[in-house]
């Protein structure tokens, strides 16, 4: 089978930063069909479900920028950028109905909503929501740092690695503005980067901090959120630097997999009937600094930044043993995979 994504990376404006990716998952191998620059450091990509639009965050300091293409006869073409009204935006996410796009900016620690036309390119910011505070840690949470967002069922949950919280917003959809309706509180100096969910846990959050490397669970239980469990993506052995990246689920919803950087590996978590998890599997990721991973099948794609490169890793979804393969792909700190939509 051919699965198609494109790559996001860390590049100069001049230089190669977007491109777009076949891997052949019946020989393992990787075909690079597009390159493009002019956009610097797209390191999140998203597309609407309407596979027609495809946006990119200019991951700049001090004011990053959102830059909007179209997708059409399965070419990426520049339409035009916006600014995001924050440093270093790092992560973009949609409402349920396609309508808003949500632009998490890390370093101003700040969250930027834009209302979309009908055809899913942003039209203006309807609202721009800065959060105030600081965590435990001096250097990493000396400020607020906004990383990732996601709505469920109508309640938008963004994450803060600084203030070590989960902030909940509803949104009214006539003026497009967000009002704060309650927070989800993790361990101080936990440092929540990103959240998992699947259709087959609907009232639970597997939440990875960054700093630790815990994955801690939060199950909803009527209008509140209770953590039910904390477990370590890292082995036990591990000793040094580390900071988890990537948190994502298996098609089936039977695995959870997280990457780290530092230890550089990937793990295989699998998930049991009553949503908590078994620590399966721990291997190298192939290179040094996998920032993201994305799931196709039975493979991981990994995207290794420092070491820059891509690796492919198999894993079971009955088991959740883990394989490392062969493939390689060259590619300067990439960052981010986006999987193309089949409509």
């Amino acid at each position: 089978m051919i699965n198609e994504f494109y790559l996001g990376s860390y590049a100069l404006e001049d230089q190669t930063s977007i491109y777009k990716y076949n891997f052949d998952d019946s020989r393992g191998k990787f075909l690079r069909t597009t390159a493009i620059d002019g956009i610097a450091n797209p390191s999140y990509l998203y597309i609407h479900p309407n596979g027609k639009i495809m946006y990119s965050v200019e991951e700049l300091n001090p004011e990053g920028r959102i830059a909007v293409y179209s997708l059409e006869k399965e070419k990426l073409k520049y339409l035009y950028s916006l600014p995001s009204q924050g440093a270093d935006p790092c992560h973009l996410a949609l409402d349920e109905q396609g309508e808003f796009l949500f632009v998490s900016n890390y370093t101003s620690g700040s969250l930027s909503v834009f209302r979309l036309d009908e055809q899913g390119k942003p039209v203006f910011m309807s609202d721009h929501k800065q959060h105030t505070g600081r965590g435990k840690e001096p250097e990493r949470q000396e400020g607020p740092h906004v990383h990732f967002s996601k709505m469920i069922e109508g309640i938008l949950f963004v994450c803060d690695l600084g203030l070590d919280c989960i902030i909940c917003y509803t949104l009214d959809r006539t003026s497009g503005k967000i009002e704060e309706c309650g927070k989800i509180f993790l361990p101080q100096g936990s440092g929540p980067r990103h959240f998992a969910v699947h259709e087959r846990y609907k009232n639970f959050l597997y939440v990875i901090c960054e700093l630790t490397g815990d994955v801690y669970i939060y199950q909803k239980k009527k209008s509140d959120y209770e953590m039910i469990q904390k477990i370590c993506s890292l082995d036990d052995n591990f000793r040094g630097e580390n900071t988890a990246a990537a948190i994502k689920f298996s098609r089936d919803g039977r695995v959870l997999l997280v990457s780290n950087r530092g230890s550089d590996s990937i793990t295989s978590f699998v998930v049991q009937e009553d949503g908590l998890l078994e620590k399966k599997n721990i291997i190298s990721s192939g290179g040094s600094g996998p920032r993201d991973f994305e799931v196709f099948g039975k493979y991981l794609i990994i995207a290794n930044q420092y070491s820059g490169n891509l690796a492919v890793i198999e894993y079971s979804e009955e088991s959740g043993k883990l394989k490392l393969l062969a493939s390689r792909e060259k590619v300067d700190q990439p960052v981010m995979l986006c999987p193309i939509i089949k409509l």
